[in-house]
């Protein structure tokens, strides 16, 4: 009689304090995974409890071999490291185990702003204001936060975060904005762009787009266009029909599309959006701080705004059907 081969468990794979879940859709440079916090004695610990939910990034193997992906990965983590703000994915540490390069964030429950215009634009509908300016003014306060990060001798960085876009934008399902995502950062006072374009199609300031010296005011820009999508429901560039050759040029040389008719938007902040995206950049609020000043006083009832859009974040989460399943318990 052969004897009944016994199952084994699959080793937990384990990156620094961390125990691997599953691994997330996208990622450039690197894997994502979700992972428990699970550290074991002796090491330094974090400001989570145990199983807490962290996102490991990994670098690829192939990043690992390019010396300027290497470093926009690690610096990325680095600027995480210095920016403590609630409207800010949190970066929690990062490491290298078995030769892996890794960095670990908070990791945050609810949907990107990229899947709210998507449903927005599909069901033929739009964020009331006030909801809109709630998710304009959390995103505002975590660029302006990620602006003022300064060296350590308290000289500010100039930090120009390039790619405040739809996907770059988390709502969690309390309906707290927040920016991610600083592997396209660019820190004036140390680095030239060195003619390189980087940005995100539709949400390039002209300037961006034709490889000019960048001012914070990009981010400015590209919030205003945010916040023009959020509360018309419509893009701001049409740009899907185009040539990958023209995409540049319409940012380049085109202002952004004008305010649909029928459209009932307060006119205080119509003419705010209009000059956040205004076509030169010295008409735009020179930072993130600046505009958030301005669109401060707009917003009368914050908490109700955000509880409606939690609301909204709850049931796409709930609907959207490439959805990860939860979570397997410990």
């Amino acid at each position: 009689m052969s004897e009944v081969p016994i199952a084994r468990k699959k080793p937990d794979q384990r990156v620094g304090p961390f125990l691997l879940v599953d691994e997330l859709p996208g990622g450039g440079l690197a894997r994502i995974f979700r992972a428990r916090y699970a550290p074991q004695p002796g090491e330094p610990l974090l400001p989570l409890a145990d199983d807490d939910i962290a996102v490991l990034k990994v670098l690829r193997d192939g990043a690992m071999r390019d010396p300027r992906q290497m470093n926009s990965f690690t610096r990325e983590a680095e600027l995480l490291s210095m920016v403590d703000h609630p409207c800010v994915v949190r970066g929690l540490t990062r490491g290298v185990t078995a030769g892996r390069i890794w960095t670990a964030l908070e990791y945050v429950e609810g949907c990107d702003l990229g899947q709210v215009l998507r449903v927005a634009r599909a069901e033929q509908l739009r964020l009331r204001p006030e909801v809109a300016l709630v998710v304009a003014l959390d995103l505002l306060a975590g660029v302006a936060a990620a602006q003022s990060i300064v060296d350590p001798r308290g000289r500010p960085l100039g930090f120009i975060h390039r790619d405040v876009s739809p996907r770059n934008v988390i709502v969690d399902q309390h309906g707290q904005t927040r920016l991610t995502d600083f592997g396209s950062a660019l820190l004036s006072v140390r680095e030239e762009p060195a003619g390189e374009i980087v940005g995100t199609p539709g949400y390039m300031a002209p300037e961006q787009a034709r490889g000019e010296q960048l001012t914070q005011g990009v981010d400015v820009y590209a919030a205003g266009i945010l916040l023009f999508e959020l509360l018309t429901s419509r893009r701001a560039f049409e740009l899907e029909h185009l040539p990958d050759s023209r995409v540049l040029a319409v940012h380049a040389d085109s202002a952004r599309a004008p305010w649909p008719d029928g459209v009932d938007v307060p006119l205080d902040l119509r003419q705010l959006v209009d000059q956040a995206t205004a076509f030169a950049p010295e008409d735009r609020p020179a930072d993130a701080a600046s505009f958030y000043a301005l669109v401060e006083g707009l917003c009368a009832e914050p908490d109700d705004a955000r509880e409606r859009l939690a609301l909204v974040v709850r049931d796409i989460v709930a609907t959207d059907p490439d959805r990860l399943p939860p979570l397997f318990a410990a």
